[in-house]
């Protein structure tokens, strides 16, 4: 079974939430996808609700961006460990380089073909599986986009 069944997902778009969610249950109906609209509703979610297993983060969010979520969530020692994607339609190296230099674990630009997302959301979920304690850790970082590069 896999251990990243509830997962925190910031997504102000929701033809984007619905369809990472669609796809999500077509890999495993198992999942818990928990959606916040807004970078400040994720941070109000991580402080006061039961910690997630697993957070996607846009990067263009109202109010806080998925940045700023980012570097609370690496700032704050109970929610540290837990491994973030960002999960952007962005592919600018900038953007890229900037999560991984505040610590996200992936960078995922998003696809728009729901095949495409569901083998992207297995191999993360498989990394994040066969390496945990990397994963956690922030070591092992691989840029995951939609064309499966890497």
């Amino acid at each position: 079974m896999n251990k990243f069944t509830n997962i925190l997902l910031a997504e102000d778009d929701n033809d984007d939430y619905l369809f990472f969610a669609e796809t999500l249950q077509t890999i495993s109906p198992f999942y818990n996808v928990i959606r916040v609209k807004n970078g400040l509703d994720c941070i109000t979610y991580l402080k006061n609700q039961p910690k997630p297993d697993l957070i996607f983060l846009d990067l263009n969010m109202p109010l806080k961006n998925g940045i700023e979520c980012l570097k609370f969530i690496k700032d704050t020692e109970n929610l540290a460990f837990i491994p973030v994607i960002i999960y952007s339609t962005s592919h600018y190296i900038k953007d890229i380089d900037c999560a991984f230099k505040n610590d996200a674990h992936y960078y995922i630009v998003k696809p728009s073909d729901q095949h495409q997302l569901h083998e992207v959301l297995c191999i993360l979920f498989e990394r994040l599986s066969q390496d945990k304690e990397k994963a956690v850790k922030g070591k092992f970082v691989v840029r995951i986009t939609a064309d499966m590069t890497t």
